[in-house]
This record gives C-alpha cells, sequence and structure tokens, in this order.
C-alpha cells in the first residue's frame, strides 16, 4: 500500500509540469502571435504615443496622421501673450497653406516596426518644420492690426542717460516700454505656423525693443562719478570792487558726455566764457567818462592804462582749476593791471596825472589831492609829433636819462634830463631845462617831439610821487 501511494503522487506531479508547460507554450505562442501582428500593424501605421509639434498622430497611418495635420492647420491659431493682453493670430487671418510632404513619410520611415513594444508607454514629441506658407500681405496686414502697435499703446524704450541736476549731475534711469520689434515678430509668426507652436511669449522670445543703456552699467556710473568730479568745486575771480563765482550751473554747461559715456570739457565752450567774461571786466581801451580840473567832462577811449585778461593763460588756468575739483579764489590771469579797481568802468582812482593839451597845463593827483600843476608844452602838431591823446600807465622812471630821437632837420638829438618818466612808447613826462617858457601856444609852433615838457619843480614832484603804472590822462 505505501508503494502504490508513492507511485501515485510521482504521476500527479509529472501531470502538473506538463500542465504548466502546455500553459507556457500556450501564453508564449499568443505572446508571438501578439508581437507579430503588433509588428505588422506598425508596419503600417505611426507608433503608439508619437506626437509631432504637439499633434497626436499615434497609431495613425501617414496618410492619416498628414489629413490630421491639413485639418489642424486649417484652425490654427497663435497666442500672443503681450505685457499688458494677449492677442491672437490665425491661419485665416494669414492665408495660411501647408504641404506636408514626405516629412510624415519620414517619421514613419524613420521608426522600426520591430521595436514597437518599446513605444507603448510614454513617448517623444517630434518637431519637424512643415512646408507652410502664409500670404505675407495677409500677415503683415494682421500684425499690424494689432493693439500693440497702435500708437496710443505704445511706450518706446528710452536709454538711462545723465543730466545735470539742480545741485549735481545725476542719472535719469532707462524706460523699458512695450514697443514689439514687428519684422521680428512676423518671422516669428511664420516660424511658429511652421512647427505647429501655439503660444508666443514676446517677452520670453526677445521681442520686445529695449534700451541699449541702463542705469546701473558700469559706464554710466564711471561717467556720472567723473562728471561730478569736475562741478566738485568752484572758483571765485576778485575783481577788487566785486566777486565772480564760477560754479556748479555754470561749469555743468562746459561738461560733454558722448554717447559712449565718454567725459570732457568743452574748452571751446570755456574759452567763449573767458573771452566774454574778459570783454565785460577788461578797463584797457574802453571809453571812460573823466571830469577834468577845471571842471570839463571828458570822455577818453584810447590808451594801454587798465586791466586786461590774458586770455589763453587765463583759458588754461580755468580748465586747470575746474579738473582739479578745488574751491580756488583768485584774480583773473591778467597781462596789464591798472592801480585800482572802484568799480566796472572806473579804475582811474583818485591819483593819476592829468594833462589838458588845450590848456597846456599838467595837475598830480596824489590820494584825491592835487599834489602840484603847473603850465607845460606837447608836441607839435604841425610837424605832426602831436601828444596822443588816452589814457596810458607810466612805463618806468629814471633819472637822470638822455633822450634820443630824429630832428625836424632829418638827424638825431640827444638831450639831457633830469626826470624821465615815459607813459606812451617814446612819448613821456620829463624836464625841459632848455625851455624857459611854458603854456599859452608855444606847443602850436615850438612844440616837442610828442612828449609833455615840464619846468623842473613839477618834474621833480611828479617823479618823486609815481610808479610804474601810474595813469597819465591825456585829452
Amino acid at each position: 500500500m505505501a508503494k502504490k501511494g508513492k507511485r501515485s503522487k510521482r504521476m500527479m506531479r509529472r501531470r502538473q509540469r506538463q500542465l504548466r508547460l502546455i500553459v507556457a507554450g500556450a501564453i508564449a505562442l499568443v505572446l508571438l502571435i501578439g508581437y507579430g501582428i503588433g509588428v505588422r500593424y506598425y508596419g503600417k501605421h505611426l507608433m503608439r504615443n508619437t506626437r509631432v509639434n504637439g499633434t497626436r498622430v499615434g497609431n495613425m497611418t501617414v496618410e492619416e496622421a498628414e489629413a490630421v495635420f491639413e485639418q489642424d492647420y486649417v484652425s490654427h491659431t497663435i497666442s500672443l501673450k503681450e505685457k499688458e493682453r494677449v492677442e491672437t493670430v490665425s491661419a485665416q487671418d494669414v492665408g495660411l497653406v501647408i504641404e506636408v510632404g514626405d516629412q510624415i513619410t519620414n517619421l514613419k520611415a524613420s521608426q522600426n516596426p520591430w521595436g514597437w513594444m518599446f513605444h507603448l508607454f510614454g513617448g517623444r514629441d517630434t518637431e519637424i518644420k512643415l512646408a507652410v506658407s502664409c500670404d505675407r500681405d495677409k500677415l503683415k496686414e494682421a500684425v499690424g492690426a494689432l493693439e500693440c502697435f497702435k500708437k496710443e499703446n505704445i511706450t518706446k524704450p528710452k536709454d538711462a542717460y545723465i543730466k545735470a541736476g539742480d545741485k549735481q549731475f545725476e542719472i535719469v534711469p532707462e524706460v523699458i516700454g512695450n514697443a514689439v520689434r514687428k519684422k521680428k515678430l512676423i518671422k516669428r509668426i511664420e516660424e511658429a505656423f511652421a512647427t505647429g507652436v501655439t503660444k508666443l511669449d514676446l517677452e520670453k522670445e526677445d521681442l520686445y525693443k529695449l534700451p541699449r543703456h541702463y542705469s546701473k552699467d558700469e559706464d554710466i556710473n564711471k561717467a556720472l562719478k567723473k562728471a561730478n568730479k569736475l562741478c566738485a568745486g568752484f572758483v571765485i575771480y576778485d575783481l577788487k570792487f566785486t566777486r565772480v563765482k564760477v560754479g556748479y550751473h555754470r561749469i555743468r554747461d562746459w561738461i560733454v558726455i558722448s554717447d559712449d559715456f565718454k567725459v570732457s570739457l568743452d574748452e571751446s565752450a570755456v574759452g567763449d566764457f573767458v573771452e566774454a567774461f574778459a570783454n565785460k571786466y577788461n578797463t584797457m581801451g574802453v571809453a571812460r567818462k573823466f571830469r577834468g580840473s577845471k571842471g570839463k567832462d571828458v570822455t577818453i577811449t584810447n590808451g594801454d592804462y587798465g586791466w586786461k585778461i590774458y586770455f589763453k593763460k587765463e583759458k588754461a588756468q580755468l580748465l586747470s582749476d575746474i579738473r582739479s575739483g578745488k574751491e580756488i579764489r583768485r584774480e583773473p590771469v591778467y597781462s596789464y593791471k591798472g592801480m585800482c579797481r572802484n568799480s566796472l568802468r572806473d579804475d582811474i582812482g583818485d591819483s593819476y596825472v592829468e594833462v589838458s593839451i588845450d590848456d597846456q597845463m599838467i595837475w598830480l593827483y596824489v590820494g584825491g589831492k592835487m599834489k602840484g600843476s603847473s603850465s607845460c608844452v606837447t608836441g607839435n602838431p604841425k610837424k605832426k609829433a602831436e601828444t596822443i591823446k588816452g589814457i596810458f600807465a607810466i612805463t618806468y622812471k629814471q633819472s637822470p636819462a638822455t633822450l634820443t630821437g630824429p630832428n625836424a632837420r632829418g638827424g638825431e638829438y640827444s638831450s639831457e634830463v633830469d626826470f624821465w618818466m615815459p607813459f606812451n612808447g617814446n612819448q613821456g613826462l620829463h624836464n625841459a631845462p632848455w625851455r624857459k617858457q611854458f603854456g599859452g601856444n608855444i606847443y602850436k609852433t615850438n612844440g616837442s617831439h610828442g612828449c609833455v615838457n615840464l619846468p623842473y619843480d613839477i618834474a621833480k614832484l611828479i617823479y618823486d610821487n609815481v610808479e610804474a603804472g601810474y595813469p597819465v590822462i591825456v585829452y
């Protein structure tokens, strides 16, 4: 009995193994038949999870997929996400025409039907550029009609720039704006239709016009720093009777900031200022009203006495002062100086020598008081040796001195004098020991060669009280 039971169990296990083999074989056969059916099916169809330009075309034949594309593109609409709004452009708007061509066929040919099982789960989006054409005129018209291109909706971008503020230069920030690059948008829409894109974010697509320069740019901030350094200081001119300040509000107009933010001083403009400044405050050669010792008012326009700014040196000094950025107080650079400066046109003051040709008289004033007066003899008009009228400065003084020059007979004269005070080239004040009489009309027939001949006493008095630069008024 025991042997019979063991044999029965072995037969049962054998039958179970056989059954499992039969089931496994059946399953393998089914799978093999299914795999073969799949190979055959995907030999004519696109793989299950195939997407082309975002459109599902899996399990479709080439013809079906092409039809889907053609139908899809008829209703294709592109959404344009702008800063303020969303607009759309449709296939109908642009007269879209699509020709699928061989591209779906080629995609199908690239898929191996024997690997169809690997495409059952997941998939990939293949992007192909279809032969899509638009009516260019309609496309331009459709884009031009968008709200973003209406004048009232456009804010153009503006570059950051440097401007002169109330107290210093400052940066005006850029304006980003919302102006769209029209040509680039048209091109991008064409590409979107060709590749099946349905959404365009204009900002992400870099379709907005942008400023070239921003307030945080290094070159702008360097330029700002340099411009403000040039304006940091000032120059105060001391003109004795008044002071003139050259500070920020004047200097800022001389600063040039180029398009590439190079900062410089407009030297020509600085020169224009110095020229105008000199024209206003120079007194040499400027008409002055003068009241003579006999109460007669005269206007004097000639002569080299007075204040004269040295244009070239003053311009160079002012440029240097501005570039230093320091606070500077000084006189202008003069080529000639007067003895005093009481007002804009009063540079004679109360110390001067006065010569009246008509009266043949000379007066010496020191500190507002007349120190002495005398008759004199001036240049002979008949010999074209008149004493020149005007206001002059004594060049120097010498005692004794020998005066030389041509005489009326074509020769040379040589005269010894005790006091010599030239004021206009070879014309000057001196005593004339060879004369016994002075004044009257002597000068008309026996006048000097242009000098003012004086008696010894008045010549000495003048010599003892004047110095180089002392004004001599001849009228």
